[in-house]
Order: structure tokens, then C-alpha cells, then sequence
């Protein structure tokens, strides 16, 4: 397996080094392990979200703070450089999911038992301490590679990170920082002076990778073709026009929401993660719609949840209609630990949204 050991790099590249990898991959090429952390703080948000409903887009251009999009799944998260990135590409898989993350997260969890911190895997892709998060994962398929990224969590910054999201009130803001101080570990929280150091750390993981890949561990580099890929995605996954796709008039500025035209959002949290549903109608027709949220989806077409969005659009405003489009939608792919009836859950729970809330850009 080649390892390729980055250490710190900027921000862009430390997300952008996985999907050019991937698209670099070629059948039959042998398993690639990356570690890499980032020099500045920024946030990442999954493929599927409606970045504008889920961070604070003016505090983060204030702070400095860059916003990116990644190509796989998942909720926005803030990242810096307390957290260890591992990136696990593959260059073929034919199992399930639930097997791969079974196999792959052996190594994250037997790491971090080994540094002293009783981790364990709960299914389908979290790794905890007892009741507390220290780790989630993702996987997509990019290319013609299987991606499966996590982290080191040697700590967190809970407070940035409830700053840069989204949310309805400083009350609201208040009540994540104490959720997330319950139900989030690190390293550090568990072990204090006892924490090993980042290198220890990464050396302790990549050990475990080898081990329950059965495979020898020997160190490369990135070509000058693999970094100028590098560059390519680093501007690509954090232009507002990536970051902010799909958007349309749903959170564009100056949307006018008058007399017979209203815009809704409906939120509900199914098994594999938070659905968002967002809609416009005129005169009681579906006049735009945009299916996201946190979830992961396999494989990764994107035109699908397109289709499935347009085919409501000039349909009448109804949930027997968004359960049947949702049937179709999840025959062609699947979305993890989602079904129809979750999606049709999401559009009963919907509350129109006030003008007032709709983001300047």
C-alpha cells in the first residue's frame, strides 16, 4: 500500500488531495493511504447540503474562515489542525457498505485503543466512547475509486464550530455548544497529559491500515502531475459557485415571496441522516425543489436526485406525490439508512420560511 505522509498543508489542498487522487487512480493500482492535516481552520460541507442553510456564510467571509464542498456525504463540520485527516482510496470494491465500513474502521478504532482511549465502531459509520462521538467517516465513489476519509480527533474547538453554522437563535447556538460538550470526545479529553503525540498518533493508524489490509506499508510522494491535479481541485472545491451549487432561487437575494408564491423547508431526521427538503410553490404547483441533507448515497449520481427534484416541479403540491417520486428515486439509487416514507416525513414537516431569512448573495 503507498502511504503518503503530508503533514501540514493548506486548507484547499488537505481536501483536495483525495479527489485528485481518485480521478488519478487507475484500475488495478494498489491501495493509497494519505494523513494530512490543515494549517488554517475552515469548513466542509457534505455534497448533498444546501450550503447556505447550513453555515453562517457572512461570519466565516468575516473571520477568514474558508468554506469548501466536498464530494462526498455527510453533514458541514469545522476542520483545522487538531484533527488528523486519513484518507483511504481503494481502487476497487464490490462488497456493501456496511462491510466496508465494518473492515476499514477496524483500524481508526484499534488505533485509538491502543493510544489508551476505549473506542469502539457503531454502525453504520461512527466510531464512539461509550456514549460520546470521537470520530465519523465517510465514503463516495469518485471515479473510478472507493473514498473512505475520517479523522484523528486529538481535540475540538466546540465553540468554532458552533460559531460558523447556521442557526435560529444565540439561545439555539448556546444549547449546541452544551450538546456537543455531551455527546463529542477527543483524544485529549480522554487521555489529558496522557495524549501521544500527533506523530505517535499517526504512526499508531497507519500501522493498524496495514494490519487490517493485510497489506506492506511503503512511503511515497505525490508527482508533479498528482499536485498540479491537487491545485485543480483546491479552487474547484472551494469556489462559491461549487460551494453554493444548486441553490437557485431558493436562497438567492432579493427572492420576492409575494401573494400566491411561498417558499418551505421541511427537516426530518431518518436513520442515516438529516433530510432537507426544500420547496417553492405558485398557486399550489411545485415551482422549485432541492432534496438535500447529510446523507450518503450510493452510487454517487447526482442527476438522480436532478430527476427526481424536476420531476415535481409543475406538479401539484401533494405528499401521496412526493412518496411515489421518492419510491422511483430510491430504486435507482440508494441513500443510506433513508427511505421513501422519511423523505415524504420531511415534506409533512415542512414550515414556510419568512423572506427575512433568505441569504444576501
Amino acid at each position: 500500500m503507498r502511504y503518503l505522509n503530508l503533514g501540514t498543508v493548506p486548507s484547499t489542498y488537505s481536501q483536495a488531495v483525495y479527489h485528485a487522487l481518485a480521478e488519478s487512480m487507475a484500475t488495478g493500482s494498489e491501495p493509497v493511504l494519505v494523513t494530512v492535516s490543515p494549517e488554517q481552520p475552515y469548513v466542509c460541507v457534505g455534497y448533498h447540503q444546501l450550503a447556505s442553510r447550513e453555515i453562517d456564510r457572512d461570519y466565516c467571509e468575516q473571520q477568514g474562515i474558508a468554506v469548501g464542498r466536498r464530494m462526498v456525504g455527510g453533514g458541514a463540520v469545522y476542520l483545522d489542525h487538531d484533527q488528523i485527516f486519513w484518507h483511504l482510496l481503494l481502487p476497487s470494491y464490490t462488497g456493501t457498505v456496511d462491510a466496508l465500513y465494518h473492515e476499514i474502521l477496524k483500524a481508526p478504532v484499534l488505533a485509538y485503543r491502543k493510544m489508551g482511549v476505549a473506542a469502539s465502531h457503531r454502525p453504520v459509520n461512527d466510531i464512539v466512547v461509550g456514549p460520546r462521538k470521537i470520530g465519523g467517516t465517510g465514503a463516495a465513489q469518485i471515479a473510478r475509486s472507493t473514498v473512505i476519509v475520517g479523522s484523528i480527533l486529538m481535540d475540538f474547538d466546540i465553540v468554532a464550530m458552533s460559531r460558523v453554522l447556521r442557526v435560529p437563535s444565540e439561545k439555539f447556538r448556546d444549547k449546541m455548544v452544551q450538546s456537543l460538550d455531551e455527546y463529542m470526545t477527543t483524544v485529549r479529553r480522554e487521555l489529558g497529559n496522557a495524549a501521544p503525540s500527533r506523530e505517535d498518533a499517526t504512526h499508531l493508524l497507519v500501522q493498524e491500515f496495514a494490519a487490517a489490509l493485510g497489506q506492506d506499508i511503503h512511503n511515497g510522494f505525490l508527482s508533479r502531475e498528482e499536485w498540479d491535479l491537487v491545485e485543480v481541485y483546491a479552487q474547484k472545491l472551494f469556489d462559491p459557485d461549487f460551494v453554493y451549487q444548486g441553490e437557485r432561487g431558493l436562497v438567492q437575494p432579493g427572492v420576492k415571496i409575494l401573494g400566491d408564491v411561498h417558499l418551505y423547508e421541511g427537516i426530518y431526521k431518518a436513520p442515516g441522516g438529516l433530510i432537507r427538503l426544500v420547496f417553492r410553490t405558485r398557486q399550489d404547483v411545485f415551482d422549485d425543489v432541492a432534496l438535500t441533507g447529510d446523507f450518503f448515497i450510493t452510487p454517487m449520481d447526482i442527476s438522480k436526485i436532478e430527476r427526481f427534484q424536476q420531476k415535481l416541479v409543475g406538479q401539484p403540491v401533494d405528499d401521496a406525490l412526493v412518496a411515489r417520486a421518492a419510491d422511483e428515486l430510491l430504486k435507482q439509487i440508494t441513500i443510506w439508512g433513508v427511505t421513501a416514507e422519511n423523505i415524504r416525513q420531511a415534506f409533512l414537516n415542512a414550515q414556510a420560511l419568512e423572506t427575512s431569512t433568505l441569504s444576501s448573495r
